[in-house]
C-alpha cells in the first residue's frame, strides 16, 4: 500500500511499472524525488488523495514480461560494476543518440520557425544546451563512480513549462512535433536512467564502503 509519507523514488523502486503514470503527470521520480508525497502532489496542485487512490490502483496491475518494471528489477541484481556496465551500454548510449538528435532537430526549427517562435525557441535553445553539456559532464562522472546529484530534473521541469508538456503550437510543422516528441523521449529515458543510480546504484555503492 503507497501512502502519503512514501516519496515518489520509494514508490518507483517498489512499483517500477508506475513510472509511465508518474511521467503522463510529469512529476519528478528522480533528482526531486525524495520529498513525500503530500508535499510533492501538493505543491503540483493535485488533489492527494486522488493521487495516492489512483497511483495504487496503477502499482496492483499485472506487468509485462519486458517493461521497465523487469528492467529495473533485473537491474536491482546487479553487483555495483555491473550497474555501471549496464547504464552504460543502455541508457548512455541511448540518451547520447537522442541528445544529439534533439539538438539538430532545434537548430533546424530555431531557424525556420524564429519569425513566429523566436523568443520561445531561443529560450529553449539555451535551456537545452546547457542540459546537454551538463549531462555529458555527469556521465563522464558516472562511468568513474564518483557520485553526484544531477541538477537535470530542474532544468527538465523549465523545459517543460516552457514547451506547455511538449505540446507544439498549431502552427507546428512535422519537424517542430518530431523535435518534441523525441526530446520527450530523452526526458522519459534519463528519468529512469538517474533514477536507476541515484535510488539504487549509488546507495549500494556507499554501503559496500
Amino acid at each position: 500500500m503507497i501512502t502519503k509519507d512514501m516519496t515518489l523514488a520509494d514508490v518507483v523502486k517498489a512499483h517500477p511499472n508506475t513510472i509511465g503514470f508518474l511521467n503522463g503527470l510529469h512529476l519528478d521520480y528522480c533528482c526531486g524525488g525524495h520529498e513525500a508525497i503530500s508535499i510533492a502532489i501538493r505543491e503540483k496542485g493535485m488533489d492527494v488523495e486522488k493521487f495516492l487512490a489512483e497511483l495504487n490502483e496503477v502499482a496492483a496491475r499485472p506487468t509485462a514480461a519486458k517493461d521497465v518494471h523487469a528492467d529495473i528489477e533485473s537491474f536491482k541484481d546487479l553487483k555495483v560494476t555491473e550497474m555501471l556496465d549496464d547504464l552504460e551500454a543502455t541508457h548512455h548510449v541511448t540518451d547520447r543518440r537522442l541528445m544529439a538528435e534533439t539538438e539538430e532537430l532545434l537548430n533546424k526549427i530555431l531557424i525556420v520557425h524564429y519569425p513566429h517562435h523566436g523568443e520561445m525557441l531561443t529560450r529553449l535553445h539555451h535551456l537545452y544546451a546547457g542540459l546537454k553539456a551538463d549531462l555529458e559532464e555527469h556521465f563522464a562522472k558516472e562511468e568513474q563512480l564518483e557520485d553526484e546529484h544531477t541538477g537535470a530534473g530542474d532544468v527538465i521541469k523549465e523545459i517543460q513549462q516552457l514547451t506547455n508538456n511538449f505540446t507544439p503550437p498549431e502552427d507546428a510543422c512535422p519537424t517542430f512535433r518530431h523535435t518534441y516528441a523525441t526530446m520527450e523521449a530523452l526526458f522519459d529515458d534519463i528519468f529512469i536512467h538517474i533514477f536507476k543510480e541515484n535510488s539504487i546504484a549509488f546507495p549500494e555503492y556507499a554501503e559496500q564502503q
